[in-house]
């Protein structure tokens, strides 16, 4: 937020860094968000992230987290 209180947002041409092989076949769980988290698929980051891209070519957003990390445990503490 700028100084008049409106939101500033930033174009950027920048990305992810390419991921490294060693992280690529890493457990992820995907979720979507509808009320609450809803884990969809349990796969390998690299596919994870695959399916993230082809979400958001669809106007669709889902997030890939940690297999041992549940948000639904994280954003109830904010309610």
């Amino acid at each position: 937020m700028d100084s008049t209180g409106k939101v500033q947002t930033v174009e950027s041409s920048w990305s992810l860094p390419l991921l490294l092989k060693e992280y690529a076949m890493s457990r992820v769980t995907v979720y979507f968000y509808s009320d609450r988290w809803v884990p969809i698929k349990y796969c390998s980051l690299e596919k994870a992230i695959l399916l993230h891209h082809k979400a958001s070519l669809e106007g669709k957003e889902i997030l890939l987290f940690p297999a041992n990390v549940d948000p639904n445990e994280f954003s109830n503490s904010f309610n």
